[in-house]
């Protein structure tokens, strides 16, 4: 589902990603870890074509998006995902325009057809009725439900998620986490997130990847990644379970 080869990247005259290789296979949940300002957030945006690399491919769904225009990039996104840190809702629309707003924009759906695909999503995510609730009016887990919704809305086969547990206590980390791998599951996408939440990214991801200085400095199941022999995986682990 999503193959990235040789991929280099350079912002102004400063190296941020240097020969990333990854597959992601459909069904399967990866989490990139790493410091601040590693470059995870730049790989996420690699992946969804927001960001062009230097060097290398990035494939989709077996499309290289090096080759695509704009118009044929936005088409293959429509076939994606992506959720926001913060959830980025629309704060003048209520949730269900929030939600419904993919399909009006890229679907030719009825009006009771969309209204039925948005209390599709919104069951999924545990948000059943709260159609009306204006985005002021959520907790910062409901945000992120809500964002999580609109992301899968047109039935996304590659989601990516931001940070998916920034800003939330434990206990709504572990809620999102565990949803993130729940949905993941029911739509069968290949799934990718950043984060710093490495116990919740050990709970639910099949792997994981580690980025230090550009590169990735590990890579492997959670067992894997605990036994490496690696200093600075060790030390990174150590310092994000202490």
């Amino acid at each position: 589902m999503i193959k990235v080869e040789g991929l280099y990247k350079t912002l102004g005259d400063q190296p941020v990603l240097e020969n990333i290789n990854l597959d992601v296979n459909q069904g399967e949940i990866v989490a990139v870890l790493g410091l601040s300002g590693a470059g995870k957030t730049v790989l996420l945006k690699h992946l969804i074509g927001l960001v062009q690399p230097d060097k290398g491919r990035v494939i989709v769904n077996g499309v290289d998006f090096t080759s695509l225009s704009e118009e044929e990039m936005l088409k293959v996104r429509c076939e994606m995902g992506y959720l926001f840190q913060e959830g980025a809702l629309y704060d003048f629309m209520d949730v269900y325009d929030n939600v419904a707003f993919p399909l009006k924009e890229h679907t030719g759906l009825k009006a009771a057809e969309i209204s039925a695909r948005v209390r599709e999503v919104l069951k999924l995510v545990d948000l059943e009725g709260v159609e009306a609730k204006m985005p002021s009016e959520l907790s910062g887990g409901m945000k992120k439900r809500v964002g999580l919704a609109r992301a899968i809305v047109l039935g996304a086969k590659v989601l990516l998620c931001d940070e998916p547990t920034s800003g939330l206590d434990p206990i709504r980390s572990r809620d999102i986490s565990d949803l993130i791998r729940h949905v993941s599951r029911q739509i069968g996408s290949a799934t990718v997130l950043t984060s710093h939440d490495v116990g919740n990214s050990f709970r639910i991801a099949n792997r994981l990847l580690i980025i230090n200085d550009c590169r990735i400095a590990a890579e492997g199941t959670a067992r894997q990644l605990k036994e490496s022999k690696e200093p600075f995986v060790q030390e990174f682990l150590q310092a994000a379970t202490s």
